[in-house]
């Protein structure tokens, strides 16, 4: 069983999300299990139980919020928020849409489970209330994957990092041999970078796992570039006045036409993120993440600061008229 330690930036109860941890436990009721897969299932749940949304329990008789069934026992008279199907390896997949729980069960698999439950749940009571998402309920750009990978990265990461990403999949980043790969598709890969529940693990750069994903690695710029876009520097590094050494390979990263004003004006001469935003019509935050990505992508260098010009020695025999005058009355 994978007992990875769970990584969660989200303290306390930041936002909405960490609050659904306040209210009462997901309860949860199975049908179609052996003992021993029961007892799996039981283990694997009290070690995610403090990284789940709203923790669980076992639902008491037949009312109960997530109901999991196999296909050959789904009990009459249940009355479940939502249900899920419990699949065994040689049985066919579950529809797409559906809730489902592969078996024999993966740590990561239950945590992805519950916390989708939590989120159709959440969706109902909504939908059933006529609510709409206020700004309250934003992503919180400190505490999401891009922010933590982007700290890590000021300094170099000798190490290879796996990133599974609740909802999407896993990320290898290994920095040794500048290149990414993932095994969900690239489209996700912007939602993935703003999710704020991930396991981040280091592993070496010559292990086994990597080297099965290497054929379908892509440049790490691809991924560097999104993180710059998505993340904030350090508030001193802001005020520092940089240029572009030169410019990012437009040809493979996405970008706007401000962009382009920005990467020419950078080659022109240094600016900082205030300087930059007021040259070209972005906001300051806009234009320090823009700073950011061309940072994290190596094609960013901080302007040495101007020295003031030195004087040429002034030649004491030859002073002022006072001077001249005074060394006259002194001969």
């Amino acid at each position: 069983m994978n007992t990875d330690a769970l990584f969660d930036p989200t303290p306390g109860c930041a936002d909405a999300t960490a609050c659904a941890r306040e209210v009462a436990p997901l309860r949860l009721l199975v049908d179609g299990l052996e003992p021993d897969e029961h007892a799996t299932l039981d283990a694997i749940l009290k070690v995610v139980a403090s990284k789940s949304l709203r923790g669980w329990t076992w639902a008491e008789g037949s009312d109960t919020d997530l109901y999991l069934h196999t296909r050959a026992l789904r009990r009459p008279g249940v009355r479940a928020g939502v249900s899920g199907l419990l699949v065994r390896e040689h049985e066919q997949a579950a529809p797409a849409e559906a809730l489902a729980l592969a078996v024999p069960f993966r740590v990561m698999a239950v945590l992805e489970l519950l916390d989708g439950a939590v989120d159709r749940l959440q969706q109902e009571q909504l939908a059933v209330q006529g609510h709409v998402a206020g700004p309250a309920e934003a992503v919180d750009d400190e505490k999401t994957l891009a922010s933590s990978l982007a700290r890590l990265l000021v300094r170099p990461v000798e190490h290879t990092l796996r990133i599974r990403v609740l909802g999407h999949g896993t990320v290898y980043l290994c920095t040794r041999s500048r290149m990414y790969c993932m095994d969900f598709e690239q489209a996700q890969l912007g939602k993935a970078l703003e999710s704020k529940r991930f396991v981040l693990t280091a592993i070496a750069p010559d292990s086994p796992e990597l080297a099965a994903e290497r054929d379908r690695g892509s440049p790490l710029d691809e991924l560097l570039w999104p993180i710059g876009l998505l993340a904030s520097r350090e508030h001193a590094a802001r005020h520092e006045r940089q240029r572009l050494r030169q410019w990012p390979d437009f040809a493979r990263l996405p970008h706007d036409p401000r962009h382009l004003q920005a990467c020419a004006a950078l080659t022109a001469g240094a600016m900082d993120a205030h300087e930059l935003a007021a040259a070209t019509g972005m906001s300051e935050t806009e234009a320090d993440h823009f700073m950011h990505a061309c940072q994290l992508c190596g094609v960013l260098e901080t302007a040495v600061a101007e020295s003031a010009p030195i004087l040429p020695a002034q030649d004491k025999a030859a002073g002022g008229l006072f001077d001249r005058l005074w060394r006259r009355w002194l001969k």
